[in-house]
């Protein structure tokens, strides 16, 4: 086959697996295998694949077709215009979580924060993104997984952040509350998919994405319970707690604040317009 007949080929097998992005998703698994850019195999539409390559290609192909995620097929996805490396194991990072990041950058910025927290950190996505656009942030990046921890310090090491983190396997705030540890910021992305909820999830993120990183509970809200208790014994005076929640869990993560004690709560939406950030101090 030559380029153009991959693909449309490809095309075909991906858009009767009603896979909606299957021009897009096709073409970057091409220039996966031949380790060309887009442009490329649109300028040589006629140039003939080698066997290997074409078996390859249609691998992945067949791979994306049952639904398998293009960041775990591809071991990369872009968050924060930074490459993140990501696999099975670990929670795909969303664009909707940027909105988090941005306003926690702002507000370590405009209060010279030095000392985060991320916890459940996945990929580490939130805390390295933080690392590395903030010069003089300090960042403890902890969860329970031990793939989440391999995965993330393979981020550190690639962003050369290995000065300015500090990545350890704990239970929450287990580990930080038994060293005695005090930060400004924790920021947390945690499971927050209510058990019942969780099948009815699309293919590609119940039967790929692990469980451990989307199940909150039975009403989705195990995790803000638990980090608002514990977050208050490591936070500082005046320190802020920054969540990212579910489309639907605006007045229940807020009242769990307000509850523990938190003031000055406030929410951000996404770009879909729903609720996404919920962000309090600790007077």
């Amino acid at each position: 086959m030559n380029i153009n007949e991959a693909l449309i080929k490809a095309y075909d097998i991906l858009k009767s697996s009603d896979i909606e992005s299957y021009i897009i998703d096709a073409q970057l698994l091409l220039c996966r295998v031949l380790n060309v850019e887009k442009l490329y195999i649109i300028m040589n539409r006629s140039e003939i694949l080698t066997l290997d390559k074409e078996q390859e290609f249609f691998k992945l192909i067949n791979l994306r077709s049952c639904k398998k995620p293009m960041a775990y097929i591809l071991g990369q996805v872009e968050f924060m215009g930074i490459n993140f490396f990501v696999e099975e194991g670990v929670l795909i990072p969303r664009p909707d979580t940027e909105i988090l990041v941005e306003e926690c950058i702002s507000i370590i910025k405009k209060n010279n924060i030095s000392l985060i927290c991320d916890m459940c950190c996945g990929s580490g996505d939130i805390g390295i993104s933080i690392g590395h656009y903030v010069e003089n942030s300090k960042v403890w990046l902890y969860d329970i997984s031990d793939i989440a921890l391999n995965v993330t310090k393979k981020n550190i090491s690639n962003l050369n952040l290995g000065e300015k983190t500090n990545v350890n396997k704990s239970d929450l705030f287990q580990l930080p509350i038994k060293e005695g540890l005090k930060f400004n910021m924790i920021v947390s992305n945690p499971p927050y998919i209510k058990e019942e909820v969780i099948p009815t999830l699309m293919g590609d993120v119940k039967d790929y994405e692990p469980h451990l990183a989307l199940s909150g509970g039975q009403d989705g809200l195990d995790f803000y319970r638990r980090i608002c208790k514990e977050g208050k014994e490591v936070l500082s005076s005046d320190g802020y707690l920054c969540f990212e929640i579910g489309h639907d869990q605006e007045m229940e993560v807020k009242s769990i604040m307000k509850t523990e004690g938190f003031s000055d709560i406030y929410s951000l939406r996404d770009l879909g317009g729903n609720h996404r950030v919920v962000i309090g101090k600790l007077p």
